[in-house]
């Protein structure tokens, strides 16, 4: 029963990374079922075996990615630095994760993505939080970081920095971004009650 179940798992997680794929070559409105089926080389009825719906299927499929990119944040962190250092190079180490597929990222900020583009953000939110309330409760112990709600802190951090900084989705004049990080900085400062002002995108 364990074999069939890891079987079972194993073969949805190969069917999540084809997904993925269709999804960054139709985009999220114009990938019908038909298409994922034809495209994944499988039947109706073996789709439905793992899956109940195309949303089901794109919010799983979302939901690896990001658990995919934590694995990859976490093997370049390093637990034996003081948390104001592991979470700049979080916060950095996150930016060159997500924003080195530039082909990828034009298909996620096409308007007819708008929905696809909504999950992905709240996947981003809900599975790095942990990873990042984890270092804030280091921070909160080596009393660098004064804050009663780590969790809570890294989800609406990580909700503000995925949304108001995209500036894809906002057409941010360039000029104006590097005083919306500054103020983001400020905030996020603000927000931990840090010790000392950490420059997360400056010095």
């Amino acid at each position: 029963m364990a074999r069939t179940k890891k079987n079972f798992e194993h073969k949805k997680s190969d069917l999540l990374i084809q997904i993925w794929e269709v999804l960054m070559q139709y985009g999220y409105e114009k990938m019908t079922l038909p298409i994922i089926i034809k495209e994944l080389g499988i039947s109706r009825g073996a789709f439905y075996h793992y899956f109940q719906s195309k949303e089901e299927c794109v919010d799983e499929a979302v939901k690896l990615f990001v658990e995919n990119a934590v694995v990859e944040l976490k093997a370049k962190d390093n637990k034996t630095l003081s948390a104001d250092v592991r979470l700049k190079m979080a916060v950095q180490n996150s930016i060159n994760l997500f924003h080195q597929n530039q082909e990828q990222n034009r298909t996620i900020n096409q308007p007819e993505n708008a929905i696809f583009h909504q999950k992905l953000m709240i996947g981003l939110t809900k599975y790095l939080s942990p990873y990042f309330a984890e270092i804030i409760e280091q921070g909160v112990e080596e009393k660098f970081f004064h804050t009663y709600y780590p969790l809570e802190m890294a989800e609406m951090f990580l909700t503000l920095s995925n949304f108001y900084l995209d500036k894809d989705l906002f057409h941010w004049d360039t000029e104006t971004i590097p005083h919306k990080i500054t103020a983001y900085e400020e905030l996020l400062n603000k927000g931990l009650g840090t010790t000392k002002y950490i420059g997360f995108f400056t010095e």
